[in-house]
């Protein structure tokens, strides 16, 4: 997803910009007897009544001077927008400003929302330079990890119930919110629009490096999701945005490429092309040949007769 914290007052606007980022799924709300438009379990977290508690000299945030952090922990979550409904997963945050989105909740579900004062939050993001004037922070939408969800609740659950004590002042609390903040940030994997390393992109080296690296074996989905992180669906989603193709499709391209470059390479010894294609798992020859022709014009065996003469 695709949050905006502006840079001036004027700019602000109570929205979730919803993109084309790792993680979602169009399709119809669950019927009410699966859940309903609130989690079956939900616990609060509201630094911003705790902050006016303990600092009573300073207002109450209003609703454009606050986040909301939804934490899905368990079950599904349905985003409605005005197209469809997206599928939020467990380890997915939704961040938004003012009025919050509506969602429709599976029987299942567990949720953590922490609301968390603007001016906390542009100060984590300054603290780690990922807030300059004129930029915005943006989020990817892809699920965290398991291990990331579980420390994240527990620093979440630990806050919760030291805000709790009279013990509280304001300076523990600026270090708690200021800790919740951060791992927010972090948890939600957080790239600037003009880098090229972080965030989907970053992910998408990792997988193709990964099937590089792999690339005689038998490489299914399952076992790419798997190491990414993600589930099945959100992997798609990074393939179509990244490569505009299918996981299943570009692994094939890849295969077929090297197939290619393999025939067409006189310091290769070649005992065949079929030694070549089954070599690089395509085990289906006619196939593999209807493949390699639509992708570079000739027939496998017509680039080993063009392969230039070896040295």
């Amino acid at each position: 997803m695709s949050i905006e914290l502006p840079s001036s007052p004027q700019q602000k606007q109570a929205s979730v910009q919803i993109g084309a980022a790792a993680g979602a799924a169009a399709r119809d709300l669950p019927s009410q007897r699966e859940g309903g438009s609130r989690p079956a379990s939900i616990h609060r977290l509201d630094l911003c009544r705790l902050a006016a508690v303990l600092a009573p000299e300073e207002a109450l945030p209003s609703p454009g001077e606050q986040y909301e952090a939804q934490v899905l922990v368990r079950g599904r979550a349905f985003l409605r927008t005005s197209e469809a409904s997206i599928e939020l997963e467990p380890g997915q945050i939704l961040l938004s400003t003012g009025a919050a989105p509506e969602l429709h909740y599976s029987a299942d579900s567990e949720l953590w929302s922490v609301l968390v004062p603007e001016s906390i939050l542009r100060e984590a993001c300054s603290e780690c330079g990922w807030l300059q004037a004129g930029e915005c922070v943006r989020f990817n939408r892809s699920p965290c990890s398991r291990d990331e969800l579980d420390h994240l609740v527990t620093l979440l659950g630990l806050v919760s119930s030291e805000s709790t004590s009279a013990a509280v002042r304001a300076p523990l609390f600026l270090h708690y919110a200021h800790a919740v903040a951060n791992k927010l940030l972090f948890t939600l994997q957080h790239n600037q629009p003009t880098s090229q390393t972080c965030g989907q992109a970053r992910l998408f080296e990792r997988l193709e490096r990964h099937i590089e690296a792999r690339i005689k074996q038998d490489i299914s989905v399952e076992q790419l999701a798997q190491f990414a992180g993600l589930s099945q669906r959100s992997l798609y989603q990074v393939f179509k945005d990244q490569a505009r193709t299918s996981p299943r499709s570009y692994i094939r391209r890849k295969k077929l490429e090297h197939v290619y470059a393999t025939l067409m390479d006189p310091a290769v010894r070649v005992a065949s092309v079929t030694a070549v294609a089954l070599d690089y798992g395509f085990t289906h020859l006619g196939r593999f040949a209807e493949l390699y022709k639509s992708s570079f014009g000739i027939l496998p065996s017509e680039s080993l007769k063009a392969r230039p003469p070896g040295k």
